[in-house]
């Protein structure tokens, strides 16, 4: 689902918010299919306790028998729904009724386009230079880290980290980050990211920041301290290896300058 409405004639934004329960969807599906309306796109979420659901449908209403305020009518004497809104795409041409944009129904999150990203990542490195690439990565490694612990919340019991990197790869697809990929072993972690939100750009660079992220779940996901070697960008990948510094957290300190945390190209 994107944040743009679909292209077609006379398009409208439904947003439906109903009693979560069996049936409902194809029920509401049902009227609008009988009324000569096209569905173009939908989505859907549940509220956290999972009692209230919400339901998002983009309509093609050029050939429909109704009007939109006849299908909303329509909509409202269904007795599970609590309450339907409609507007015309055919202007403002952003998804507004879904607001605030969530993770899992709680966590609020925003979209950003890689040229947005891509931008902000080169003022950076244009700005700091050498230390804007250490800046990237070290607050990557702090996302990556929450990024894992966010996962772990998903779960009402303990998860071993076979599940977590399954979570953290899906994540990532979900989010838009670009496709991961890890093979190797906990000594060292073979990484390659394929469609990295950078990717696409005309200066394509190594997104610091990406790499800190999946430094910081590894991290978090293994419990052991790895450091980035072998970085490179080939054909549109983000491709490096994460080896590991020392066998456990627990052991001693090793005190690690910024430089060590910089990514070599």
């Amino acid at each position: 689902m994107g944040v743009f409405s679909p292209e077609g004639l006379d398009v409208f934004e439904l947003y439906i918010s109903v009693e979560s329960k069996p049936s409902v969807l194809a029920k509401i599906a049902t009227i609008i299919g009988e009324r000569n309306v096209d569905i173009l796109a939908a989505h859907m979420q549940c509220s956290d306790e999972g009692r209230t659901g919400y339901d998002l449908f983009y309509l093609e209403m050029a050939q429909a028998t109704v009007t939109p305020k006849e299908l909303v009518d329509e909509l409202k004497k269904l007795e599970f729904v609590k309450d339907v809104q409609i507007e015309s795409k055919s202007n403002v041409r952003f998804e507004t009724m879904m607001f605030p944009l969530t993770l899992s129904g709680h966590t609020r999150a925003f979209v950003l386009s890689s040229a947005g990203w891509a931008a902000l990542v080169d003022s950076i490195m244009i700005t700091f230079g050498t230390a804007g690439g250490v800046i990237l990565h070290n607050q990557g490694v702090s996302v990556g880290a929450e990024i894992v612990d966010s996962i772990k919340a998903l779960f009402r019991a303990s998860v071993d980290s076979d599940l977590e990197m399954e979570n953290l790869k899906a994540y990532f697809s979900a989010v838009g980050l670009g496709i991961l990929s890890v093979s190797g072993d906990r000594k060292v972690v073979k990484v390659k990211i394929e469609q990295p939100v950078t990717s696409g750009q005309e200066d394509s660079v190594v997104d610091q920041f990406l790499v800190g992220v999946v430094t910081g779940a590894i991290i978090k996901i293994y419990a052991d301290d790895y450091v980035v070697q072998k970085l490179s960008y080939q054909d549109g990948r983000v491709v490096f290896d994460l080896v590991r510094e020392k066998p456990s957290r627990g052991g001693p300190e090793t005190k690690r300058s910024d430089s060590a945390l910089l990514p070599k190209a």
